[in-house]
């Protein structure tokens, strides 16, 4: 077994757990971006991809904070930047903290840190097209001061545009992480996602996921009962998969080149036990 084949056992052990407690408790989630594509186009994980994404409607998602941390088996930890202030990101995470990885553009500083699922709050926005504007820009200011607080964790591989690189360029040339207090950001980033309900907007989704904005999509594309395959499970997706997919990744049946299939974990202990590279 390779090593991206164990992290991908993890993985799905620990998709598995979070999927019983939804259905257990009626949680709506669904399968979001890398997860979404692999689902239609490999049927489970795409061979290079490190991670499982899911979505949750926000009271869905807050409804799952409360119970999980007593319904996970003992292996599992759910961590959020309220949970640990160490933690750097708004979104919360189900590790399974019996494993450890290496993540690339930390492997100089030797941090590991362990296999785990992203778990992110879908939200709604403004109704008006001006206010929406307005409400992106509010929450990607923040997002931005949040992680100028954690320059040296910034991906410096991400494509970027021009003023976004020369701003960043200048950016980390200045004690941002002791200018901007990243708590106090992330506060301030969960006071406006929560002030508009999905179900109740045009627009919605996982403003705070690698394509930022581009994530809010029509919220008519989510339905309720779609499932698809996924390894040898079932996962609940967006019924409008193809507007979706081709909202993010343009032809997402075409693979991309082979050196843009970037593989961000290794995989090094599980269980106590060393894993050999492979």
């Amino acid at each position: 077994m390779t090593n991206i084949e164990r992290l991908h056992q993890v993985d799905l052990d620990i998709v598995k757990e979070v999927i019983n407690i939804c259905n257990e408790n009626g949680l709506v989630y669904y399968a979001l971006g890398g997860t979404m594509l692999g689902a239609i186009r490999h049927k489970g994980f795409i061979p290079w991809d490190d991670d499982i994404d899911l979505g949750m409607p926000r009271k869905d998602y807050e409804r799952f904070l409360e119970i999980a941390p007593s319904l996970l088996s003992k292996t599992l930890r759910l961590v959020n930047y309220k949970t640990d202030k160490d933690y750097h990101y708004y979104i919360t995470r189900v590790q399974d903290i019996e494993t450890r990885v290496m993540e690339n553009r930390y492997e100089a500083e030797g941090k590991y840190t362990h296999v785990s699922i992203d778990i992110f709050p879908l939200d709604g926005s403004p109704n008006n097209a001006l206010l929406r504007k307005i409400y992106y820009f509010k929450v990607m200011m923040h997002r931005g001061m949040m992680a100028l607080h954690y320059k040296n964790g910034i991906d410096k591989e991400r494509k970027r545009g021009l003023c976004e690189r020369l701003f960043l360029k200048m950016m980390i040339t200045l004690p941002t992480d002791k200018l901007f207090d990243a708590y106090h950001q992330k506060e301030k980033i969960d006071k406006i996602l929560k002030k508009h309900n999905m179900w109740g907007s045009n627009f919605s989704g996982n403003i705070m996921g690698a394509y930022r904005t581009v994530e809010m999509i029509p919220t008519s594309w989510y339905g309720k009962d779609a499932f698809y395959n996924f390894e040898n499970i079932k996962i609940r997706g967006i019924k409008e998969y193809n507007k979706y997919l081709s909202h993010l990744y343009g032809d997402y049946m075409q693979l991309p080149p082979v050196n843009a299939r970037k593989v961000h974990f290794r995989i090094v202990e599980i269980h106590g036990q060393k894993v050999e590279e492979s």
